[in-house]
């Protein structure tokens, strides 16, 4: 088994998580590291470069770029042409031109890139894009993504705020939500609209987007940088047309389901981790909520349902929970372990297809950028 050589450009916070999950695979080797303020005192059996440019030449296989977002086209592009793979942190690029640039380069050089949108390797992700997929449920009708998180770390100076260095909040973070509700179904981008709300002159910290899909799927983002750690929440809700899902945390851990079930419904369920019942209801037993007290009596539900122009055959009503019983690094570090592994399978099988790809990277930004009025 061939021992791949990684470097990783950049060795903040993410590039540290990388280095500690990565360094446990078999298949590679962390080599080098190109990071302006790290001394070679803090990492042992590693070469430290202050600049990216020596790291993209040293002898690698793959790169991973974890640097602010407006200079990623740039470096990929430049480590690609030096003949190496490239695993690139998210977003692709800040801007349409650097997009263009950087497929060019990619395809001239023919190397494999791939852009870290990990959370597709989550395990609840993997089971709801599946059951998405076999429209069990009937169509995805919406999405709603709301996350309120933190800007204790995140001073006015930072570079986060700029939009020249992050992209903003909707390209440097909400891509990967975005990303989340473009895996759930095969819906076409119509429409994108967007908005945001600036707490000073530097700081747009909290942004929003409604997207149209061409199949009437319509999602909701809202991205909030401006309260304490404490209330840090992200959740996204599912609306099919038999199911409400509710998934919580932005690496998604836990979440619930409420759903009108047959057999075939009841069996796909027990894909999602830690799947568990804990109520059942014959569908002749259910309540109609939408009916307000005094309308008359209610008539017995039937098997046969309709929604959405369409009939459904269901037994019960069904909720229950889910989770993954690991912590959220733990989960964490499993998805960017698997997004490489997955990576270094395309590079060693060009037939094989990976969980997420390029295109789904620049689709996802594209979307931000037209969100953010660019």
């Amino acid at each position: 088994m061939k021992k791949y050589k990684v470097g990783i450009i950049g060795y903040g916070g993410f590039g540290k998580f990388l280095h500690h999950w990565w360094a446990q695979l078999d298949q590679v080797e962390i080599v080098a590291i190109a990071d302006s303020k790290l001394e070679r005192s803090e990492v042992s059996g590693i070469k430290v470069f202050r600049h990216w440019e020596e790291l993209v030449a040293s002898d690698l296989d793959i790169v991973s770029v974890v640097t602010p977002p407006s200079v990623h086209a740039e470096i990929a592009a430049a480590a690609m042409q030096a003949g190496k793979h490239v695993l690139l942190e998210k977003p692709v690029a800040i801007s349409n031109a650097q997009i263009a640039a950087l497929t060019k380069v990619m395809n001239e050089t023919g190397k494999v890139i791939l852009v870290n949108h990990m959370l597709r390797y989550n395990p609840i992700v993997m089971a709801l894009s599946e059951l998405s997929h076999s429209g069990q449920l009937g169509p995805l009708r919406h999405a709603e993504v709301s996350n309120y998180a933190q800007d204790s770390t995140l001073p006015k100076e930072h570079w986060f705020w700029n939009r020249d260095f992050s992209g903003g909040i909707m390209v440097e973070h909400a891509v990967h939500f975005i990303d989340i509700v473009n895996s759930l179904t095969t819906q076409q981008v119509e429409s994108v609209q967007g908005t945001s709300s600036h707490r000073n002159e530097v700081q747009e910290d909290q942004v929003a987007a409604m997207i149209k899909y061409s199949g009437g799927l319509i999602a909701n983002h809202y991205h909030g940088f401006s309260g304490p750690g404490f209330f840090e929440e992200t959740t996204i809700r599912l609306v099919f047309d038999l199911a409400r899902i509710e998934i919580k945390g932005w690496i998604p851990m836990n979440g619930t389901v409420k759903v009108l079930a047959n057999t075939a419904i009841s069996n796909a369920l027990e894909s999602l981790p830690g799947w568990e019942v804990t109520h059942s209801i014959p569908i002749e037993s259910a309540t109609d909520v939408s009916r307000p007290e005094g309308w008359g009596e209610q008539e017995g539900q039937r098997s046969i349902v309709n929604f959405g122009g369409a009939d459904y055959q269901v037994d019960n009503m069904l909720e229950g929970t889910f989770g993954i019983p690991k912590t959220k690094g733990d989960v964490y570090g499993q998805c960017v372990q698997d997004i490489l592994k997955d990576m270094i399978t395309l590079i060693e099988n060009p037939a094989h297809k990976t969980r997420v790809n390029f295109g789904d990277a620049v689709k996802s930004v594209e979307i931000a950028l037209r969100a953010s009025g660019r």
